[in-house]
């Protein structure tokens, strides 16, 4: 759980940001909404590869 945290404290605007622009541009056409799974799958996938269990940041 703590790669998820220390994913989402450094970038909780950006996934607004993409929540955001998934809801306003899905008004206008179905297809937008994909991004919301494409998201969530996407935030999972970084916190797994950047950070370890306690929240470490991996990098090199």
């Amino acid at each position: 759980m703590g790669r998820f945290r220390a994913l989402w404290k450094e970038t909780w605007w950006l996934w607004l940001v993409f929540l955001s622009a998934a809801v306003g541009l899905g008004l206008f056409s179905r297809v937008f909404w994909l991004l919301v799974p494409i998201s969530i799958f996407t935030f999972f996938w970084f916190a797994f590869i950047r950070y370890d269990e306690e929240g470490n940041f991996k990098g090199t």
